[in-house]
């Protein structure tokens, strides 16, 4: 009897692991992405190992300071996201992750330069600069199958982190150095702040799709 109870669990765990069909990639983008301050375009994938582990990346092209931050011109990057992500619940649809995130830009800025040793300003010099920021956060989200697509998914994810800036400017004549106005809201993005740590709320939507698993 025992050995009869036994083989029909096995059976039936064998039969759940066969309908979930694990593990599995996904692919989709973000919706979003163009109306964001710096507008960006680019694809998300994800490898689904279990119905408890997956990994998930997102690749884009930053063409574009759509709400002219700072006043940048000619901006152009890419920012790169990265979650191991662990899936919670019934029915694995909410997830927790650990999320990297890396962005690199360059654009073109005005802005004063200051020589501290003979007191001369440069008003309104405009100059190319670049921009790397790393960042970590946690992310919460949650997968939600889309009416009559069994196949799609919208994922929703917030979180709370921080990053750091890093700055480097070309074609500065030699002794002029940009000054940091110091005050303001403590927690306001510093967006011409080199080597400057403020935390940032990443809020997000992805349209996705479940690729189907080839059976061997």
């Amino acid at each position: 009897m025992k050995k009869m109870i036994l083989a029909v669990c096995i059976l039936a765990m064998h039969s759940s692991e066969a309908q979930q069909q694990f593990p599995y990639w996904t692919a989709g983008l973000n919706p979003l992405g163009p109306g964001e301050s710096l507008s960006s375009i680019g694809p998300c994938a994800g490898y689904r190992v279990s119905p408890v582990i997956g990994f998930w990346a997102e690749g884009s092209y930053i063409f574009y300071n759509l709400y002219k931050v700072a006043g940048w011109e000619k901006v152009r990057g890419y920012r790169f996201l990265f979650q191991p992500r662990y899936y919670l619940g019934s029915e694995r649809r909410l997830f927790l992750a650990p999320e990297l995130r890396i962005k690199n830009f360059s654009y073109q800025a005005v802005l004063s330069f200051v020589n501290k040793a003979t007191g001369d300003t440069l008003p309104h010099y405009r100059h190319r600069a670049s921009q790397f920021l790393l960042g970590g956060a946690l992310v919460i989200g949650i997968q939600t199958r889309l009416p009559g697509r069994g196949n799609f998914f919208l994922e929703l994810t917030a979180g709370i982190g921080g990053k750091m800036r890093y700055i480097k400017r070309r074609n500065i004549p030699p002794g002029y150095s940009f000054e940091v106005q110091r005050g303001g809201f403590g927690l306001a993005p510093h967006y011409e702040w080199d080597h400057d740590g403020t935390p940032y709320v990443p809020l997000g939507a992805r349209l996705t799709w479940k690729l189907n698993r080839r059976h061997q």
